[in-house]
């Protein structure tokens, strides 16, 4: 109680409101009511960055570990290199579970932590429950089927599941004991668990959310020393941020996931990495930043090898002739983006509803640009008509982006058949 009596008058000395603090130090308000009023412990993290911020002097700090909290135990990523303890896990669960606001500040510090420190030694300091091999397989496989069930169903309806097994996972992480090996494979599913998380989160229209379970997700792949696994985790958030309307960040995002990535990444890791580095170019205009990523994915998915992560199952050549496609839609040029998107569509397998929805729509954007614009319409048609059967929010927001330019043809016949069946549609 002494810390939150400290932190309430150091506070309000500053001139600061508690919505204030929390900006600045990148938590939520309510944490921070929650700390003043006794009603919950701080994370050394928290003390840390309130000392900082308010200039305690380390005051903050040192009534933290008098409060009773192991401060030794509690570090935030940068500093994690003398192990990773139950406070570690306290505060990565609250990054799950929303406690710290998720913006770029974050992810870059985030980032650049995830880059440039060795990742902490993950140690058994739980007391209850043991954590065996048989239960990380399981939690392995059980990730693996949903993210395949992700293929078939849209983020509105899976986004809960998902979640719920996030949030089993991360408690018995938190309430369990485990060997070194054990707990980095643990943590490396927790991590798998919060990409996929993200994925779906971002599906159902949830950014925030999204943006916060890669973050989490970046820390517990830290915890597991899987290089691969954050860098894919960053590079997903890279994607978002540039899907958002911020295209320079996400350069940033992107080209420290590729850096990142460690040099025994398998191609089909690299060529992630290399494809969301250039859509980030793509959706900042450069051209050339962009070829340049396009043509490496070309070189490094070319190779073959063994042992590809589960969760890179989905990229083949017909994905990346697809990115392509998409990043040429975003540059404007119609005449590379149009026969690549329309040859994969060709031989796409129908049965995934939301990523052939989604393609459509950036087909019908080149027609756009080409000036196609029956073809245009033709391909949103079909595009609309296939969203009806997947509860997507990133498709469904894709169709109107697609009408809105659409607009400005709207006395073709094409685009008025179009504009009926949306109208329909949205009254269903």
């Amino acid at each position: 109680m002494r810390f939150g009596n400290e932190l309430r008058r150091r506070r309000r000395d500053a001139g600061l409101s508690q919505r204030d603090l929390a900006a600045l130090i990148h938590f939520d308000r309510s944490l921070v009511s929650l700390v003043e009023n006794g009603r919950t412990a701080p994370s050394y993290t928290f003390a840390v960055a309130c000392d900082r911020t308010l200039r305690a002097g380390g005051e903050l700090a040192r009534l933290h570990a008098h409060d009773g909290e192991d401060a030794r135990k509690v570090r935030d990523l940068s500093a994690c290199q003398s192990g990773w303890g139950r406070e570690d896990t306290d505060g990565l669960a609250a990054v799950l579970d929303g406690a710290v606001t998720i913006d770029g500040q974050t992810a870059r510090r985030v980032a650049h932590e995830w880059l440039v420190h060795d990742p902490p030694q993950v140690v058994e300091t739980r007391a209850g429950r043991h954590v065996g091999n048989g239960m990380v397989v399981a939690i392995e496989q059980r990730t693996a089927e949903l993210r395949r069930l992700d293929d078939h169903m849209g983020g509105g309806d899976l986004l809960g599941v998902v979640t719920a097994e996030l949030g089993a996972t991360v408690t018995l992480a938190r309430e369990a004991s485990y060997t070194e090996a054990t707990g980095r494979r643990l943590f490396a599913g927790i991590g798998d668990l919060a990409q996929l998380a993200g994925w779906v989160a971002s599906d159902a229209g949830d950014h925030q959310a999204a943006a916060r379970y890669y973050l989490g997700g970046l820390q517990a792949a830290h915890a597991a020393a899987d290089d691969a696994l954050a860098a894919n985790l960053l590079s997903l958030l890279s994607y978002q941020t540039a899907c958002q309307g911020d295209p320079r960040e996400a350069i940033l995002l992107a080209r420290t996931a590729y850096r990142g990535a460690p040099s025994s990444a398998t191609p089909a890791v690299r060529a992630l990495m290399g494809e969301r580095v250039a859509w980030a170019y793509a959706t900042a205009g450069d051209a050339d930043g962009c070829q340049r990523a396009l043509d490496e994915v070309d070189t490094v998915f070319g190779a073959t090898t063994d042992g590809e992560p589960d969760w890179a199952y989905w990229l083949n050549w017909d994905e990346i002739r697809i990115m392509a496609g998409r990043c040429y839609t975003e540059l404007r040029r119609p005449m590379k983006a149009v026969p690549l998107l329309d040859a994969a569509l060709r031989v796409y397998d129908s049965g995934l509803s939301r990523e052939v929805a989604l393609y459509l729509t950036w087909l019908a954007e080149s027609y756009i640009h080409a000036r196609e614009i029956d073809q245009a319409a033709d391909a949103v048609s079909r595009a609309l008509t296939v969203s009806t059967t997947v509860n997507s929010a990133r498709s469904r927001d894709r169709v109107s982006t697609v009408r809105t330019r659409l607009h400005p043809y709207k006395d073709a016949t094409s685009v008025k058949q179009f504009e009926e069946q949306y109208r329909a549609t949205m009254k269903r």
